[in-house]
């Protein structure tokens, strides 16, 4: 399965488990399209941790009133009519979140079942 060949199933897995601090970053580019577009609600969801001299690790997504990491995205909707999931900042969502999965083996290591074995995909196992 290539990247193109990958079909989002709209289960939200991968937004429902922020377990892997790699993957909870957001770039550069991501904070500045928010600042240009006045995005303070996503702004308020990231921490920058500062590590030396041009190097700048944005953690996200910080709960703003704790400080604390959160596990799920808060920016995932769920859609009553079918079950499934959407995001809520789609037109801005992170670049982590836009190529995901970066590969097939990414997609399976993190458990999508967009890249299953089709008879392990969702309501046909």
């Amino acid at each position: 399965m290539s990247r193109d060949e990958f079909r989002c199933l709209m289960c939200g897995h991968c937004c429902l488990n922020l377990v892997d601090a790699y993957r909870g970053c957001v770039s550069d580019a991501d904070l500045e399209l928010w600042h240009s577009k006045g995005r303070h609600d996503l702004l308020s969801r990231v921490e920058t941790l500062d590590l030396g001299p041009g190097n700048r690790l944005h953690l996200a997504w910080i709960d703003p009133e704790t400080g604390d990491d959160v596990e799920r995205c808060p920016w995932l909707i769920e859609n009553p009519k079918d079950g499934g999931h959407s995001c809520s900042i789609n037109d801005v969502k992170p670049e982590h979140c836009r190529s995901y999965p970066e590969h097939e083996k990414h997609g399976r290591d993190t458990g999508c079942p967009g890249c299953s074995p089709p008879a392990e995909k969702l309501g046909q196992a």
